[in-house]
């Protein structure tokens, strides 16, 4: 059994490495199944290890699965609460930056947004969720967690800020494909948006860069900043997409900025939050612990408000990516808005075996 998650019966293959690897995939009953772009998809039915083992790893990747770890099934779920917020009323045409979220997509009751998100989330038809509903009748899945991230990103700004949403996360597994993602990414870049929040992870095949994400945010300019979630797993290793590195993080560089952030419980002595990811690969840590934000409706599910406190690095994430969208309102870049708010940010000391690390602490 393969530690990574990926599509059954398909691989990813370079383009330009079609023609090369094309015989010895057809030799595996593997063929193209249509596709543009700088990635192929090629489907057959031999398992999708058994096939990469025998090319060596060579030419072809899986189309990898990544989830929202430990948030839905797991130790990590949404909780009611007294508490609520205020939604900040604008205009359409008052918000100056719009940050991309791509997730599961945006909960629409009688076909509008939850009210703390009103008009300051942009989402097309195909970014909105259908909620699956248990025997209870409360929900069942991963449904919620988009307009829980929006909401966060909203809560750090004012109402010159806004969420673009791309909805690829499956409502019901909370799952996304790589080349679902990669495609999103894309779209946001022509849209123009050079802020992007990821809140989701997964390990991959030979701990390799997931091919179509990260040749997506190869395409980006280098202006713009990806802010990554670190996985809910407690463990050292680094997952995807928050591990991809581009090498020098210096002005003048030629891509992309992807910034992993993990979760501190953020009491009188800030700590790594026990579910959080951590190691020398991770930029940031921010508040992840009983993060209040937007869920559902009032009276849905049982016993909610139309609020929750959830905790994850989904939500540190999300408070990451807010920051540096109030201080790109101010006229700054993505990534000058960035390091304007590391800067600012306070500190946590991370004990590792490698001996300790002081990393920025983003609160919110």
């Amino acid at each position: 059994m393969t530690r990574y998650r990926h599509r059954a019966g398909e691989l990813l293959v370079h383009a330009e490495d079609c023609a090369a690897i094309h015989a010895e995939l057809a030799g595996f009953g593997y063929h193209p199944a249509g596709g543009a772009g700088v990635l192929r998809r090629f489907t057959g039915t031999r398992p999708v290890p058994e096939v990469l083992a025998a090319l060596r790893g060579h030419g072809a990747s899986p189309n990898h699965l990544f989830g929202l770890d430990r948030i839905i099934w797991g130790d990590l779920r949404p909780r009611p609460t007294s508490l609520d917020l205020t939604p900040v009323l604008t205009t359409p045409e008052r918000i100056a930056v719009r940050a991309g979220v791509i997730d599961t997509g945006i909960v629409l009751r009688d076909g509008k947004p939850h009210d703390f998100l009103g008009n300051r989330v942009c989402y097309d038809p195909e970014d909105t969720v259908r909620v699956v509903r248990g025997e209870d009748g409360n929900p069942v899945g991963s449904a919620g967690h988009g307009t829980f991230v929006a909401g966060v990103v909203l809560k750090q700004a004012g109402p010159d800020v806004g969420v673009r949403m791309k909805g690829v996360i499956d409502e019901q597994r909370g799952e996304a494909e790589d080349l679902a993602v990669a495609n999103a990414i894309d779209d946001l870049r022509a849209e123009g948006v050079t802020l992007i929040n990821l809140s989701f992870s997964g390990q991959t095949f030979e701990d390799q860069p997931p091919k179509a994400i990260e040749a997506a945010l190869g395409r980006l300019s280098p202006d713009t900043v990806v802010i990554a979630s670190a996985g809910n797993r407690g463990m050292r290793q680094r997952v995807f997409p928050a591990g991809i590195r581009f090498g020098h993080t210096r002005p003048g560089e030629h891509h992309a900025l992807v910034l992993p952030v993990g979760s501190a419980d953020a009491g009188t002595e800030p700590r790594v939050a026990d579910f959080s990811n951590f190691g020398p690969w991770i930029a940031a840590y921010a508040d992840g612990v009983d993060i209040l934000g937007p869920y559902f409706h009032p009276g849905y599910p049982q016993e909610f408000s139309g609020y929750a406190v959830w905790s994850g690095t989904s939500f540190s994430a999300a408070i990451v990516t807010g920051k540096i969208a109030a201080v790109m309102a101010t006229g700054k870049s993505a990534r000058d808005a960035a390091g304007e708010v590391l800067d600012a940010a306070g500190s946590i000391t991370v004990h590792d075996l490698n001996g300790s690390a002081v990393v920025p602490l983003v609160r919110e």
